[in-house]
């Protein structure tokens, strides 16, 4: 397929959804493609803030009005890749809208691959969701695990989990997210930058500028693992 739709399905907060989707975003616009951002978060709208470029869609609506999420496929046409954040609760809203616009079973039709990217974490209840997505979607679309290791070195009930040998099974990709000097990141939130345009911003410090530049060939190593599941 020529195209992608890159969506974060979970709507658990606090586990790194808008972070790992600013470091793709970061990754994608790299590797020279053109690409479509989109944040649904109407409360904190973390990735709008950080990709300015990105367009926020309300989907605080009624279930009968989520169609303005049509405007993801409408694009399809301008762009290479369509980048989807998620909202925290209330989510479901979009797993909701891809049943409703039957967009799993039309992605030879827009000439696409929708690709989830799931965080692993060991929170219970990210995890949970991550059981749900794989019973609800499967093989209708392509993975991606994002293991953040913000708090350690390994995920002990994501990898010792059978979620995890069910996703091996469908041939998910799985990569590291490290993790960036808590200081370093809060400076980056502080000023509203990536970590990849913090490479270059005169308003951080050259120490920070220094983390970023490593931790951003980290990330490009890491996503390139992903061979062509990120890239048309």
């Amino acid at each position: 397929m020529s195209k992608r739709i890159i969506l974060f399905p979970q709507d658990k907060g606090g586990i790194g959804k808008s972070f790992v989707a600013t470091l793709l975003h970061d990754y994608l616009v790299d590797a020279s493609l053109r690409v479509k951002a989109f944040d649904l978060d109407h409360a904190n709208s973390t990735f709008c803030r950080l990709v300015p470029e990105a367009e926020f869609i309300n989907t605080d609506v009624d279930r009968d009005r989520l169609g303005v999420l049509d405007r993801i496929v409408h694009v399809l046409p301008e762009v290479d890749v369509v980048l989807v954040d998620n909202r925290a609760s209330g989510g479901s809203k979009v797993l909701e809208y891809l049943d409703d616009a039957q967009l799993p079973e039309m992605q030879a039709e827009l000439d696409c691959t929708l690709v989830f990217v799931v965080i692993a974490t060991d929170d219970k209840d990210a995890h949970s969701q991550i059981v749900e997505l794989l019973d609800s979607h499967g093989e209708r679309v392509k993975w991606i695990v994002a293991k953040n290791l913000r708090g350690s070195e390994s995920l002990e009930i994501f990898d010792q989990s059978k979620a995890r040998k069910r996703l091996e099974a469908l041939e998910a990709a799985e990569i590291d997210i490290p993790c960036l000097t808590e200081v370093t990141r809060n400076r980056l939130q502080a000023a509203n930058l990536t970590v990849g345009r913090g490479r270059s911003a005169e308003k951080l410090h050259l120490l920070d500028r220094s983390r970023c530049t490593r931790f951003h060939e980290q990330m490009r190593v890491e996503f390139s693992k992903t061979g062509k599941l990120l890239l048309p």
